[in-house]
């Protein structure tokens, strides 16, 4: 497959996943019936992330296994000389790489990763290497916790459409934490895109949602959906900007000698994180429903289906940022939002209105502007233009780190 062929792929598999995510968590929070919890599906959600990257650990140490078997043992001296004459050149800290040029460090941690590996005679001494356990991460672990439990909420109170344009205040919330905790300072165009952008979620909020809202067999209250979205965007915001500030690697202060752990084992570790502080949180707030009706009440296929969704978004918006640029992933998710808007039309009764459609185009354009690249400022500019680079991206909602030359972002949408 060619690097367009997968762009156009990866792109087009982002647009299903966010429109399939969210018109079936919407209808799953508004069906008749048991009402399941969304703070246990959280839980199973965090499981089931934890389990497929152990997994996928699992399965590369094995055919590592298998490869140095094949050639005599031979791998393991190669790759370590190799890396101690590189000296670890070649990994820039601070480089997003967003554009996918270049060998990123997703190629060079698969290298130490096979060369850690074919060191090791037991997966668990591998495993253990691999983890490197930084008990920071448990901060970006109960942020994520938070914001899962808040998107059930604003799903179960908002129409999918609703919920999606108005889940684009993320980009404004991650810019303002930037600016005010890692003192980065916004162009003129990311302003003025900023500003259209709350202009486009006003003009949708003022809409008359109460009667152009789909059908619902639960009790629906709008502004418990309006403010539970808005914290989700500020969690999401303050996601990123805490990894950036806390957790994100540097190259100066760098005085552990051994790699950096790969991306599924820095995902073992947030899971891990998350799981317990997940588990803590549902019988904290649901421990009743739990004990008189069980963990898994309300459970069916069709919520398996939507926490599989939302656990397997990471890999696919890791499979993005790989491939695509920004302006094609603003272009993917303006596509999924007139997508969730036309299916919640015609399947759940959602009424489009002249303000709503006048809101979406403001957002679409306030997207667009803010991810358009800028020109490039010629040789001998002040450090202006690393100041006005655009703020860390947020891991969203699904909760997921992705290693770019040794940075995270999120995987979600």
């Amino acid at each position: 497959m060619s690097f367009c062929d997968a762009k156009m792929f990866v792109l087009v598999l982002l647009v299903v996943q966010n429109t399939c995510l969210v018109l079936l968590m919407r209808y799953s929070r508004t069906r008749p019936g048991t009402m399941y919890l969304g703070s246990t599906a959280v839980c199973c959600d965090e499981a089931m992330k934890l389990v497929t990257c152990l997994g996928i650990l699992a399965v590369a140490y094995l055919q590592q296994k298998r490869k140095d078997g094949a050639d005599g043992g031979g791998g393991y001296s190669k790759l370590s000389t190799g890396e101690a004459e590189s000296g670890g050149k070649g990994v820039d800290d601070d480089d997003w790489d967003e554009e996918g040029g270049g060998k990123s460090s997703d190629d060079e941690n698969d290298n130490v990763e096979e060369a850690k590996t074919s060191g090791h005679g037991s997966f668990g001494e591998y495993l253990r290497e691999q983890l490197q356990f930084d008990y920071r991460m448990a901060g970006l672990a109960g942020i994520y916790t938070v914001q899962k439990n808040l998107l059930y909420l604003a799903i179960s109170n908002l129409d999918a459409a609703v919920f999606q344009v108005t889940y684009q205040t993320k980009i404004l919330t991650t810019a303002l934490f930037s600016v005010l905790m890692l003192k980065r300072k916004l162009s003129i165009q990311k302003i003025v895109g900023l500003l259209i952008l709350t202009l486009g979620v006003a003009l949708v909020q003022l809409d008359k949602v109460e009667e152009n809202a789909s059908k619902s067999y639960q009790e629906q209250k709008r502004w418990i959906g309006v403010l539970a979205v808005l914290g989700a965007c500020c969690t999401s915001g303050f996601g990123g900007v805490y990894f950036e500030l806390v957790l994100k690697p540097r190259a100066d202060a760098a005085s552990d000698a051994r790699p950096p752990p790969s991306v599924w084992a820095k995902n073992v570790q947030l899971s891990t994180f998350a799981l317990v502080i997940a588990l803590v949180t549902a019988f904290l707030k649901d421990h009743k429903a739990i004990l008189s009706d069980g963990f898994f009440q309300g459970y069916s296929p069709l919520v398996l289906l939507v926490i599989t969704l939302e656990a397997g978004g990471g890999l696919v918006v890791a499979a993005v940022i790989k491939y695509a640029d920004n302006i094609l992933k603003s272009f993917a998710t303006a596509v999924s939002i007139v997508t969730s808007t036309i299916v919640s039309a015609l399947v759940f009764g959602f009424t489009i209105s002249q303000l709503f459609v006048g809101g979406c185009i403001l957002v679409f354009i306030a997207i667009g502007l803010y991810s358009r690249q800028e020109k490039e400022e010629p040789k001998g500019a002040d450090a202006s233009k690393i100041a006005s680079s655009p703020p860390p991206k947020s891991a969203e909602s699904s909760g997921v780190v992705i290693t770019k030359r040794v940075s995270v972002s999120s995987f979600k949408d």
